[in-house]
């Protein structure tokens, strides 16, 4: 039912789109793009994955995983490509958490997949927040008139984050019913538990994101768009954030009505917004294909049978939800069978 519904969303914006811009248009200004731009957004993106990667590694180092970091970059490439493969937009996460839990050579963590799965949770959730805290400085130190839209929505969003955080542990004391809120919890309590963990995580997390803008601006700048640079730090954050409604595949439609949205103050043609925002994603499904390679080539991947068993469920809420599984007895006697065999 869910997958429906973001089918139908997906249909309904692109369609939108579509009845305000011309899809020749669109075309013409791919054209614009002087290649070495978008080369040279692949190998920032691909680089970035890569620190990303080890962000991932840190965490799951904290709470007792080992492994090499040739191990967490299959891993992660691998949930990078079912990102692009599966429907919803959580389902790469689902993939990393799953091998992270079961195709890790480390027998000694004890609740290995709840661990995997908070791992992962913790790897989104240290992201989401340095993207607000970017988002709301370069609103308030923006040299370019903001509308005022833009500067409501990039405040409230960053307020509503801080009261989160504040609330923390009042939640705490209610939380044991909510297996979500409670994910929540030990995630916040893994990134800032730990004073090593938060600086390396944030240092990261503050880099990823800064690449992030600096991939769109590249494309901007390599389709000689007139937009001013410091507005690409307030643009791209508002636009990620928009992306992670679940209402639509992959964030298809958002991304490019966003991108309109947010382009339309500074006389942005709709088709150059649209172009802007589908050759930016066009960059991410080239990193992300990388994957299928580490998938086909890892000896370690998942059989079909072994897949059968694993339902993790997901949502993302603010950055990423996993649920457990229906089948979670079953994964668990699965596994005990086969660690006896």
């Amino acid at each position: 039912m869910k997958v429906l519904v973001r089918v139908v969303g997906t249909l309904l914006l692109v369609g939108l789109i579509l009845t305000r811009v011309n899809l020749g248009q669109i075309m013409d200004s791919f054209a614009t793009l002087r290649p070495t731009y978008w080369v040279a957004a692949f190998l920032l993106l691909f680089f970035t994955q890569v620190l990303s990667c080890q962000r991932w590694k840190v965490l799951a180092t904290a709470v007792g995983f080992g492994g090499t970091f040739y191990e967490y970059l299959k891993f992660f490439f691998i949930g990078m490509f079912f990102n692009l493969a599966l429907p919803t937009s959580v389902g790469g996460d689902v993939v990393r958490a799953w091998y992270l839990a079961y195709k890790m050579k480390d027998d000694l963590v004890e609740n290995r997949r709840s661990k995997a799965v908070l791992t992962v949770f913790a790897d989104r959730f240290s992201g989401v927040l340095v993207l607000v805290a970017i988002a709301v400085i370069a609103t308030i130190f923006s040299p370019v008139e903001l509308p005022v839209w833009v500067k409501g929505s990039v405040m409230s969003v960053g307020l509503g984050a801080i009261g989160s955080l504040a609330m923390l542990p009042l939640i705490a004391k209610f939380s044991v019913r909510f297996p979500k809120i409670l994910v929540v919890l030990k995630s916040a309590k893994l990134c800032f538990g730990n004073v090593k963990v938060l600086v390396l995580t944030t240092a990261m997390s503050v880099w990823v994101q800064l690449s992030s803008v600096s991939i769109m601006m590249l494309i901007g700048l390599g389709m000689d768009l007139p937009i001013p640079l410091p507005f690409y730090f307030v643009m791209v954050p508002l636009v990620t954030l928009m992306t992670m409604l679940p209402i639509s595949l992959g964030g298809m439609g958002l991304r490019e009505g966003a991108t309109v949205l947010m382009l339309t103050p500074l006389a942005i043609a709709p088709a150059s917004a649209v172009a802007l925002s589908v050759l930016c994603f066009s960059v991410y499904v080239a990193v992300g294909m990388i994957g299928i390679f580490f998938y086909l080539g890892s000896r370690g991947s998942a059989s079909s049978s072994d897949m059968k068993d694993v339902q993790l469920e997901g949502e993302i809420s603010g950055s990423t939800e996993l649920e457990e599984s229906h089948d979670g007895s079953a994964i668990r006697n699965n596994t005990d069978q086969r660690r006896a065999g």
